[in-house]
């Protein structure tokens, strides 16, 4: 009775070691899985914001061009509109100096 008692705590022993083993193995395990789902998630939030980084420059870049464009076309506007005014009073001056030197 004595040796089956000893046998029996060796069985249990031995149950315990492979059982604690094996959780350690498991464990292991969980840890890889778990660093390499997060580094999937980490590398795609990165992906995901370069995107969103490259999206919102062309937008800004895009923006800037028509800011750029209107400017451009509202200063020839402007350009053209004092022409028109320096023309006009050029002509005047013009006709005034004449007039002076003509009648002087």
């Amino acid at each position: 009775m004595f040796q089956e008692a000893i046998k029996t705590i060796a069985e249990a022993e031995e149950k315990a070691k492979r059982i604690r083993q094996e959780a350690a193995a498991s464990a292991k395990q969980a840890v890889e899985d778990a660093t390499l789902t997060g580094e999937t998630k980490v590398r795609d939030a990165i992906q995901k914001a370069e995107a969103e980084c490259a999206d919102m420059m062309r937008k800004a870049e895009e923006k800037a061009a028509k800011e750029a464009g209107d400017l451009a076309s509202n200063t020839e506007n402007k350009k053209a509109a004092l022409r028109v005014r320096a023309e006009s009073s050029m002509s005047r001056a013009v006709a005034l100096i004449t007039e002076r030197i003509v009648g002087a």
